[in-house]
């Protein structure tokens, strides 16, 4: 089960802490029932209740009071930690593995076990805890009982064991079901996402609306099958647990006096603890669905977490800036044969980028052009890092970038891609000046919607183009040697367009730094130092972008 393999992946120490005050909550639980029957039996007698007695019931539940509750803190606390630990744990492989293994994994289901899944378990754990609490009861209560009647004992433990078995067959059939209710789930968001990010394309188009909408109502249909057989084998395990339950009372009060002499005096003792144990019984009914349906959803995770290990392989990559770059200061990257390709699951190749050759020069702007499908992207993504070439090397000024120096060559670079991701807040630029920010923001002429205050941008809802110059506000301030531009000037209106090419171009420049620019825009290429151009991932000179100046 992955719930025990999570809570067994925690201290040792905590561990056994949270088992001992569990336990310590079962038996003073029980301890009080001896009382409470110590008492009746006495009543019956007619024998009065001494203060001694009262105070040490007093005593006793005062003991299970403060056991009981610190069980649930410690079982708590316990479980979050080790949530919180998986969740890091994860996240820092996925901060790790390189884009390739990202992409594959897809981010929709990267967000839902990360983030869905693991909230799904930390909100469904009380519940856990709580029948948890109740195994223990039933076996301190059990043990109870062996004081009473050694055959009672006997007789009930066999039942409850024989009971268990059947309860976890049945737990396992529902359990295969809650994996189904994971698909149908998954498959009825994919559906709903559908509405929400082509809502523009099904209002302009009323049979596709009502087809997708005919689709969704089938998925529905299907969650809603599944979930209420799911619901009708939890009330089978249900009505199987009470009905037990209450079979084995028969058992006790009926059967068993029969056959030994002496036994009804202690019967109704025997009948009283049973009573107590219907609450643990119908909790323990009551989780297993919740315990399938947590257990189903760390399944996940634990496999996520597995998929990313083998695309580590072993310790993984390196996420951390070093101290001082051994390509800082760089004079020319050069790419010999590099090329890569993207493979569908099963291995077969799709696309191919490459062989290609070119240099990239400190200092120096060069233009990237194609059309659509070229491999203009992919090309980008060989020459910052972010894929590492099947074939082929990268050298920086003679110096081969390896695994281990490939984050040392990444940190050369700032990068927008159409795709980009817009921070709020500078991370990694925590001590940046307010005011050259500022000033940066008005240079975008952006000073009217956005400002910069505690560390952070006040809006991030903006038009795509603004948004590129936000993110490109944030590039300048990470000052890199290196700036590679995905269709960056795509967005932006005529006016801003040319502040790109004939104003901030140039003055990256100025500065020495060196620029790859993807573009189509034809009449600036003259802006550009050289121009290459890519054709179903080959690439080829054509010119240093005077022939269009």
């Amino acid at each position: 089960m992955y719930i025990l393999r999570l809570l067994q992946s925690g201290s040792p120490q905590a561990y056994r802490g949270l088992l001992l005050v569990t336990c310590l909550s079962g038996l003073s639980n029980v301890v009080l029932i001896a009382l409470i029957n110590h008492v009746a039996e006495q009543a019956e007698q007619q024998v009065p209740v001494g203060l001694q007695m009262l105070l040490l019931y007093l005593c006793v539940f005062a003991f299970y009071y403060v056991a009981d509750r610190a069980s649930l803190r410690q079982a708590n606390q316990f479980v979050q930690h080790r949530l919180s630990a998986l969740r890091l744990r994860v996240v820092g492989k996925i901060r790790r593995a390189d884009l390739r293994a990202i992409e594959n994994l897809g981010h929709g289901d990267l967000y839902a076990t990360v983030a869905q899944e693991i909230n799904h378990l930390s909100q469904s754990f009380p519940l856990l805890v709580n029948a948890a609490q109740g195994v223990f009861l039933l076996i301190f209560c059990l043990l109870y009982i062996a004081t009473l009647s050694l055959v009672s004992f006997l007789v009930m433990t066999a039942f409850t064991i024989i009971g268990l078995y059947i309860f976890w067959l049945r737990r396992k059939v529902l359990a295969e079901a809650m994996e189904e209710v994971y698909v149908c789930e998954a498959a009825m968001l994919e559906s709903v996402s559908h509405f929400t990010e082509g809502f523009q394309e099904i209002r302009l188009n009323a049979d596709k609306n009502d087809s997708l909408f005919r689709h969704f109502a089938g998925v529905l249909d299907r969650l809603e099958t599944t979930v209420i057989g799911v619901g009708g084998k939890w009330v089978v395990l249900l009505q199987f647990a009470n009905a037990f339950l209450y079979a084995l009372v028969g058992l006790v009060v009926f059967i068993l006096p029969m056959f030994f002499e002496g036994y009804s005096d202690t019967v109704y003792k025997i009948v009283a603890v049973s009573i107590f144990c219907v609450g643990p019984v119908t909790g323990l009914t009551a989780a297993a669905p919740i315990f399938s349906k947590a257990d189903v959803g760390l399944g996940h995770v634990f496999r996520l977490e597995r998929r990313l290990d083998n695309r580590l392989g072993g310790a993984g990559h390196a996420v951390t800036a070093p101290e001082e770059s051994r390509f800082r200061g760089f004079r020319t990257i050069s790419f010999e044969g590099v090329r890569f390709t993207y493979r569908a699951p099963d291995g077969t190749p799709s696309f191919t980028s490459g062989p290609w050759d070119f240099a990239l020069r400190h200092g120096e702007i060069v233009f990237l052009t194609g059309g659509n499908g070229s491999g203009k992207s992919t090309a980008m993504k060989l020459v910052c890092g972010l894929y590492a070439p099947d074939d082929g090397r990268i050298l920086v000024d003679g110096v081969p970038v390896t695994d281990d120096s490939r984050q040392e060559y990444r940190e050369l670079f700032s990068a927008i891609f159409p795709d980009f991701h817009l921070f709020d807040r500078l991370h990694g630029l925590e001590d940046v000046d307010p005011d050259r920010v500022t000033a940066l923001i008005a240079r975008m002429e952006l000073a009217d919607k956005v400002r910069f205050e505690n560390g952070r941008f006040s809006s991030t809802e903006l038009s795509t183009g603004q948004r590129k110059r936000l993110a490109l506000i944030a590039a300048l301030l990470e000052d890199r040697e290196i700036y590679l531009f995905d269709e960056w000037a795509a967005d932006q209106d005529a006016h801003f367009r040319d502040v790109f090419y004939s104003e901030l171009l140039p003055d990256l420049k100025r500065r020495g730094k060196a620029v790859l620019a993807v573009t189509h825009d034809d009449r600036y290429w003259h802006r550009c130092d050289r121009r290459l151009h890519l054709d179903l991932g080959k690439m080829s000179p054509v010119g240093d972008g005077k022939e269009n100046s």
